[in-house]
């Protein structure tokens, strides 16, 4: 359960620290006070999106942390996330600037992990939970959480996507013949003309490197002349020579110290390097033998190469990259009609399954339905609603055409109600009133609070347009949940505080010329006085006080009956 929720610079809500106990807890206060503001601050720790709106004018960042403590009976959604003694810690920071630090117990963690936990742990019931209902498109929602459906609903979600993958692959492989042989003879084209030049991955750089030595072939043999002149000499000598005569004068020397001989040792080193050059500046002179033809070939070549680059791609690399993509989609459209063929079998095959999916599906969502709106009705009936038909209409699809299958199968549904003896059902977004919404939605949330295991249920203004003995039923009901779990309520009905466990007030007060919101648990005398300023509001007399108290005293006697009915069954 939340036992402690701590709260900084959240709109009006300077500070606020507050623990929560087991069972029916309400919140209480005047309009205004801030109670919207203690249920942003739950959202914004169980990961909602929040705006930096909420931050409190002048603070630079808002902050929430919640504590859940479950002893040793952890809910087995959250089990390797709570610690040793069974506690989960939350805390959740929203700066001005946009940013986010979500923490579980002490760990860092994304707001979609915060949100995923929190799913969990809390169920928030507001005003747009009741908007759901008057949403058809969402009933089935319902139907599959009261059914227990959602395995085998992720199931058929599965082979779902995978059929309409392969319609749509199929689909794809639709081409016009006519539009099919212009693509094939393109195609051909592009390939035979790029497969016809023949060209590897580095030729062009090779090309040019030749093309630019034939090209200055003049002045290259020149300069190779003149070097290999420098090396071997001519009347009066070279390099190697003059090399040669030294070693020739220091082998002489060896025997008056072996510093001679290691510099006649590396003279003849310098030697051998020098005849190694030469002869390779030899064999590039001789290799210079300038062909016209050769340097027209190679200008030719470069041309072919630049224009296919020009159609095909910046670089050569890029043109065999096309060439290959070419052939790839050539064999493809090749291959068209039997892959056609194939995926048609296969999705002959895939949609028997899916069929056969949707429609266990179908089957366990109608046996649902029928005891679903026999347990609405007869919950309704206790909330002051006796003679309220409840009905869960299926909308059968054409018998024409094929069957068209959506990501909840085949079914579309819709809620139906009658609320007055005698008159027809009709559709529940066309008939329920706000107070009538309100209590189909406890209803419902009563129904299925069997069928999760998220131990802690919150109501927003569960008690909109319902009051008198609709409110006291309400109230019963409120409280009797809270038995299995922890339950906390926004109220303004005097019914549900004085039928609650505990009872926190929520008051706005001014603090250094700004007004703030503060929350607090209530003692049993400041509870009289709360619900008596419900009753007749801030002017509470003698006789409020008093009749407050008896509402009190007579809320424990029915949470006695209750508890003692609820032993029997």
């Amino acid at each position: 359960m939340l036992t402690r929720l701590t709260i900084r610079n959240i709109a009006v809500v300077e500070e606020a620290d507050v623990g929560f106990g087991r069972g029916f807890s309400v919140l209480t206060g005047e309009t205004g006070a801030g109670k919207s503001m203690i249920i942003d601050a739950v959202r914004m720790i169980l990961g909602d999106r929040m705006s930096r709106d909420i931050i409190r004018t002048g603070e630079k960042k808002a902050s929430v942390s919640a504590e859940f403590s479950f002893g040793s009976r952890v809910p087995d959604t959250v089990r390797e996330l709570a610690d040793k003694d069974g506690n989960l810690m939350l805390y959740r920071e929203l700066s001005s600037d946009g940013k986010n630090l979500c923490r579980v117990n002490g760990k860092t963690v994304q707001t979609a992990f915060l949100r995923m936990i929190g799913e969990k742990l809390v169920d928030i019931h507001g005003q747009h939970d009741s908007r759901n209902l008057l949403d058809p498109a969402r009933h089935i929602e319902y139907i599959d959480t009261f059914a227990s459906l959602d395995e085998s609903k992720a199931e058929y979600r599965a082979l779902f996507i995978k059929l309409k993958a392969i319609a749509k692959e199929i689909k794809s492989l639709k081409i016009d013949e006519g539009e099919k042989l212009r693509r094939i003879e393109m195609l051909d084209y592009q390939i035979a003309e790029i497969e016809a030049a023949a060209l590897s991955p580095d030729e062009e750089t090779n090309l040019k490197e030749r093309r630019d030595l034939l090209a200055n072939a003049e002045k290259i043999a020149g300069r190779l002349r003149a070097a290999i002149s420098a090396l071997s000499g001519s009347d009066s000598g070279g390099a190697l020579e003059a090399i040669n005569t030294a070693v020739s004068e220091l082998s002489t020397l060896s025997r008056f110290g072996d510093r001679y001989e290691s510099y006649n040792q590396n003279l003849r080193d310098a030697a051998y390097t020098v005849e190694d050059v030469l002869a390779s500046l030899e064999n590039e002179a001789d290799s210079l033998d300038v062909s016209p033809e050769e340097l027209n070939d190679l200008e030719e070549r470069l041309d072919l190469i630049y224009r296919l680059k020009r159609k095909y791609g910046p670089s050569v690399e890029d043109v065999l990259s096309f060439l290959a993509k070419a052939r790839e989609e050539r064999a493809a459209i090749a291959g068209t009609d039997e892959r056609r063929e194939e995926l048609t079998k296969e999705y002959a095959v895939l949609r028997e399954k899916v069929w056969n999916k949707a429609r266990e599906l179908s089957d366990s969502r109608k046996k649902a339905a029928a005891r679903l709106a026999a347990m609405i009705e007869g919950e309704l009936a206790y909330l002051d609603m006796p003679h309220t038909r409840f009905s869960v209409e299926f909308y059968d699809q054409e018998e024409e055409g094929p069957i068209q299958f959506h990501a909840d199968g085949i079914d579309s549904l819709e809620f139906f109600l009658s609320v007055n003896q005698g008159e027809s059902l009709k559709p529940l977004s066309k008939t329920a009133s706000g107070g009538e919404l309100s209590r189909i939605m406890l209803a419902m949330k009563n129904v299925l609070t069997d069928r999760d295991s998220i131990p802690v249920q919150i109501f927003d203004e569960i008690d909109t347009g319902i009051s008198g003995r609709a409110a006291q039923k309400v109230a019963d009901k409120l409280w009797t949940l809270a038995r299995g779990r922890q339950v906390l309520c926004v109220t303004h009905l005097s019914q549900l505080a004085a039928m609650a466990d505990a009872d926190y007030l929520i008051e706005k007060k001014e603090k250094g010329n700004r007004t703030a919101t503060s929350i607090r648990m209530l003692g049993e005398e400041e509870r009289m006085q709360e619900i008596a300023r419900i009753n007749v509001g801030s002017e509470t007399t003698d006789l409020a006080l008093s009749s407050a108290g008896q509402m009190l005293e007579a809320c424990r006697a029915r949470q006695k009956m209750l508890l003692a009915e609820s032993e029997k069954q």
